[in-house]
């Protein structure tokens, strides 16, 4: 097993003072001991105000609307799996024979839920500055080339059909008006 405290002093920037919560915090349930479900849950917390509080910062002119967006694409499971990617995460994780062979290692919900739970270990062990610093490193380059809040993927369909008067049948497919049906 590679070095995991060596690892989170590196990528988390921070040496814990309790090595068995970040142990906990990269264990899965399919190890029989205890995994890192409580700590993905404060953590996913803390990354939300983390988050939050950034981008109220960093967009004073943006509607609460806009920021929401911009908060649930950054705390999103896709988002947390990317980070973990990033720093390597997958060496670390401790997961049971099944878990394994099933490819939980690669799962992008296991990847994301142990980012939340790296950081819920990290809140407790290091307090909110040491998770605020690992966030503002980790998601930085999300945030800073964020130029618009990107939008739900139903909302962006409905104003490219309302753009190109697309209207959706209740009975068929689409129909495109034009000014000769109308």
């Amino acid at each position: 097993m590679p070095d995991l405290i060596g690892w989170v002093k590196a990528e988390l920037g921070h040496s814990p003072a309790d090595a068995a919560l970040f142990t906990r915090a990269v264990t899965h349930g399919s190890r029989d001991e205890a995994d890192y479900q409580r700590l993905e849950f404060l953590g996913d917390r803390v990354l939300g105000l983390i988050i939050a509080r950034w981008l109220f910062a960093q967009f004073p002119g943006e509607s609460e609307g806009s920021l929401s967006r911009r908060l649930n694409a950054l705390v999103s499971g896709e988002t947390c799996a990317e980070v973990a990617r990033a720093i390597n995460l997958r060496p670390h994780l401790r997961l049971g024979k099944q878990a394994r062979d099933d490819g939980a290692g690669d799962s992008e919900n296991v990847l994301g839920d142990v980012i939340e739970a790296l950081l819920g270990a990290l809140y407790i062990d290091g307090g909110f500055d040491a998770a605020d610093a690992f966030v503002r490193r980790a998601w930085g380059d999300r945030v800073q080339t964020q130029d618009r809040a990107p939008q739900h993927p139903k909302s962006a369909l409905q104003e490219w059909a309302a753009a190109n008067r697309s209207i959706p049948s209740p009975t068929g497919p689409a129909r495109t008006t034009t000014r000769a049906s109308r």
